[in-house]
Formats: C-alpha cells, structure tokens, sequence
C-alpha cells in the first residue's frame, strides 16, 4: 500500500493520537468513473450511505471530506468542506472531478472527517479559514525540520481582494512557540513509533479554536511540499 494513503498510517494511530473522528467508505476509481459518468442512483446510493456512516460514528456537520490521498481543499466550499448533507452530492462529484483533472490518482476510499474549527481571522481560496497548521519532517522515528505550513507565497484570494493586514495576520499565525514545538516534535516522534516505519514522513498538525492540537494529514516526505532553503530539504531531494 502506498505509505502516503489515508489507509495505511490512520488505523494504526487512533485512538492514540488527537485526530479528527474519521469515517472511512470503501471506493474505487471505478466508483468515481461511474459518478462522473452521471450515474444517480450510485450517487445517491453513496449519499445515503455517508449519512448512515455519519451517524452511527456520531460525526456532525459541517465534516471535511478527502479521498485516501486528496481533498482538493484549494476550492473548499465546492469540495472538501461540506456544510451540511443538502451539499453531499454537489461536492462528492466536484472533488472527484478534480482529482480526475488535477491529480488522478488511484481511489481507494472515501473520508469524511469531524471538522476542526481553528482560531483565524484570515480566509483565502475559495473562502478556506487559514489557521496555525505545521509541517514536521521525520524520519527514523525523529524530528528532523519544523514549519509553518502557509507561506505568503503560498496564499491565493480567489475572489482577487487581498486583505491590508492579511501578511501580518499570517506571520502572527506562523509564530511557533517553544511550548507549541515541544508538543509537536512529541507528536511527530510518537507517529513514527505508532508506525513502526522509519521512513521519511511529512506530519501536519493543525490547531483548533479551543487550542488542541490535531494531526491532520501525512504522506511520505518526498512527496511534500518542503522549504527550499531548508537543509534537510537539500539533503532529501
């Protein structure tokens, strides 16, 4: 299985570390290929299956939304971020369409996730709250790098209006405190023990309103973005 799949580093961390309560239906590539065909019935078949799901895992709404591998959260209100089961079918195709046009990779599962509030006053892209999110780098079980995952160059407003103040929102948001990076590094350290993998790992955390701390996605490190000027990158190319 590849090693950056939601499938293969979940199961073996919950419930062990904070995660958002996750609901996994099993799909396919040829699933999706029969949706975008406009097949009704396999929409609304999934549709009502996602609610039972949803329900029996006591998850509400709003939830996030992603394939084993993408969420396409760049057009969040249209994919990932789905606020209420009236928006279930119109974003399960357009993220399946987009994972059809911007990435195509291989469907293996569908997952629908408690969503996690952060403390923001910044929203880019197509109106996605910008909050504290961090990229650790791992390998052989130990923390090698650290950083913010948003970068100014990283940040795009969709609508064209960019805020006065967004920069100095966002270097506030990118501060990393002491305390923040002990919690992190353990948390990062504690994912490659739950593992048993001494690979190369990029873990993200992302903090939520109430100040938790929550991992949130990992893929195999030399599939993420990694700062150029960071020596660990230059030594993992």
């Amino acid at each position: 299985m590849d090693k950056s799949s939601f499938l293969y580093w979940y199961p073996k961390i919950r419930g062990k570390l904070e995660t958002p309560r996750s609901v996994i239906i099993p799909f396919s590539t040829r699933d999706a290929v029969q949706i975008l065909s406009g097949n009704e019935d396999a929409l609304s078949y999934l549709v009502d299956t996602v609610i039972s799901e949803l329900r029996k895992n006591h998850i509400s709404f709003p939830v996030f939304f992603k394939t084993d591998f993408y969420s396409a959260k760049w057009y969040w209100v249209d994919t990932c971020f789905i606020n209420s089961k009236n928006d279930l079918e119109k974003n399960i195709a357009s993220l399946l369409s987009s994972n059809q046009d911007d990435d195509c990779r291989p469907i293996n599962a569908l997952i629908f996730k408690q969503y996690i509030q952060p403390e923001t006053k910044l929203s880019a892209f197509n109106n996605m709250p910008i909050g504290k999110e961090r990229r650790y780098f791992i390998e052989n079980k130990k923390m090698l790098c650290h950083h913010p995952y948003w970068n100014e160059g990283d940040i795009e407003f969709f609508n064209g209006k960019y805020p006065d103040n967004w920069k100095e929102i966002l270097h506030n948001l990118n501060i990393e405190t002491e305390e923040e990076v002990e919690i992190l590094t353990k948390g990062a350290e504690l994912f490659g023990e739950l593992i048993d993998d001494d690979g190369y790992f990029s873990v993200d955390f992302m903090q939520g309103i109430a100040g938790n701390w929550y991992l949130i996605d990992v893929a195999e490190g030399h599939k993420s973005y990694h700062n150029e000027d960071c020596p660990i990158f230059t030594s993992h190319k």
